[in-house]
């Protein structure tokens, strides 16, 4: 059930890179997604309605996060898309530092990540 779980978490997420797009490997963002999958708690009995969210990120060069991660755009007001984003922060946080991404690509690749959290279909 946890392995499913962290599957589902996985094909969640969507990951872009604002800077050069074209820097981005597959193998880097397979690489994060498994990393912040690992560590996202989707909150429970999310409602269908909820959409989803970006978070943008700024890493080191040692892949630490270069302040705060920040939500990318409007969050509605409902308790359960506000609940849904400050899960994704959290997920960003708690995987931090990312590890292995200067073996995969320069760090102009990953400097600074929008990751884009959807709600798994369950």
């Amino acid at each position: 059930m946890l392995r499913r779980a962290a599957l589902v978490a996985l094909a969640a997420l969507a990951l872009s890179a604002p800077a050069r797009a074209e820097d981005a490997t597959p193998a880097l963002a397979t690489a994060l997604h498994r990393q912040i999958a690992r560590c996202w708690a989707v909150p429970a009995d999310m409602p269908d309605d909820v959409g989803p969210v970006r978070v943008k990120v700024s890493l080191s060069e040692a892949g630490e996060l270069d302040g705060s991660p920040e939500i990318d755009g409007p969050v509605a007001g409902d308790p359960a898309t506000k609940a849904f984003a400050a899960s994704a922060v959290r997920a960003v946080v708690r995987c931090a530092p990312s590890r292995g991404l200067a073996e995969l690509a320069p760090h102009a690749a990953w400097k600074s990540l929008v990751v884009t959290f959807k709600r798994p279909d369950m």
